[in-house]
């Protein structure tokens, strides 16, 4: 049996405006054999189902978050704004923030590294938080994007960086491994790590360090969930076999509760919640 733990952290804020409503919709719909862990920062959600879900402060148990916020607080290049250099070649679009925004984003991929290292489950799966799952998700159907002989499943987009609204780890596999240890290390030294790649939001550093330890262990197999579907913009989570389960409220999407916009679907989808 592949044992399976869902990861995820939200913010007050978030917590108000999709979070709850996160936890609530997985304990609802996803089969019980599968664990949610939730990060959480300045807030305490309610908890519908303590046997299934485990609520977790960050500030107590993410220590090397908490030494990285402090360490790169008041450094610009980690909030946002690039340096010189980056201005000059990218005039339309250093303003950007969130693709120099470090400190934001640290949350999110200091959990992933806590969970992979204190879990014994056999995937790691992250799900942002605003995330709402629409649809009963049965064990057998959630383990089928998480394949065994894949060290990773994500959602790729071609030229872009990753959809990393969802993603797996296989902590049975060596590469998966080698890949966290790399990723987490590219935040401890962020000098040499994160500072030296074109833009450092975590999709950005996720795919760069992707991409090495692939080519490194080219026999290792990794599961793209969104295939050739989405290259470049688009919204891979809703094209994809996930569609049938969860929505994926990324960006203003989380307003309205749903994603409504026009470009959103490329698929027909035929699950009620679409349909509605």
């Amino acid at each position: 049996m592949t044992n399976v733990t869902v990861l995820t952290t939200f913010h007050k804020p978030g917590m108000e405006q999709y979070g709850q409503r996160f936890i609530n919709s997985f304990a609802e719909k996803v089969d019980k054999k599968i664990k949610l862990l939730v990060y959480v920062e300045e807030c305490m959600p309610d908890n519908p189902d303590p046997d299934q879900i485990k609520i977790l402060y960050a500030k107590q148990v993410l220590t090397k978050l908490n030494e990285f916020k402090t360490r790169w607080a008041n450094d610009p290049r980690a909030n946002g704004i690039p340096p010189d250099n980056i201005k000059a070649r990218r005039p339309r679009d250093w303003h950007k923030k969130f693709k120099w925004d470090a400190v934001r984003f640290a949350n999110k991929t200091y959990a992933v590294f806590d969970a992979c290292k204190n879990n014994k489950d056999s995937w790691v799966v992250w799900m942002d938080a605003d995330t709402y799952v629409h649809a009963d998700w049965s064990y057998e159907n959630f383990v089928k994007f998480l394949p065994n002989n894949a060290w990773m499943c994500y959602l790729g987009r071609g030229i872009k960086w990753p959809e990393c609204g969802f993603y797996g780890l296989n902590m049975e596999h060596k590469v998966a491994h080698k890949f966290i240890k790399k990723f987490e290390n590219m935040y401890e030294d962020a000098e040499n790590g994160i500072f030296s790649l074109e833009e450092w939001h975590d999709s950005f550093v996720f795919e760069e360090v992707r991409k090495v330890v692939q080519d490194k262990n080219p026999q290792a197999r990794f599961y793209n969930i969104s295939g050739n579907l989405i290259n470049g913009e688009g919204h891979p989570v809703i094209n994809s076999d996930l569609g049938a389960y969860i929505d994926h409220l990324k960006g203003d999407r989380k307003e309205v509760g749903k994603s409504t916009k026009p470009q959103d679907l490329m698929v027909e989808r035929t699950e009620d919640y679409w349909l509605k």
